[in-house]
């Protein structure tokens, strides 16, 4: 199962269930904080074109917020 690199924000409650449900279905993930480094706000602006959080990088496939249909369609491409 390829890794997720997920780009967040610490008080942020999307965030927070984003990992809450990467966690729950065993889903490795590498953390980003937009807040702690300008390099990682770049990149994300880089990845997606925007800044917003969380997005989630799953080879090539982007999804930015999260919601149930982000949620379904991470759990498709993830095959979950």
């Amino acid at each position: 199962m390829p890794k997720a690199t997920i780009y967040t924000a610490p008080e942020c409650p999307h965030s927070k269930n984003l990992k809450i449900f990467l966690k729950e279905n065993g889903i490795d993930f590498e953390e980003k904080c937009i807040l702690t480094s300008s390099e990682t706000t770049a990149e994300l602006k880089e990845v997606s074109g925007q800044i917003a959080v969380p997005t989630t990088v799953i080879e090539d496939g982007i999804f930015i917020g999260y919601d149930r249909r982000a949620e379904r369609r991470i759990k498709r491409k993830l095959g979950v």
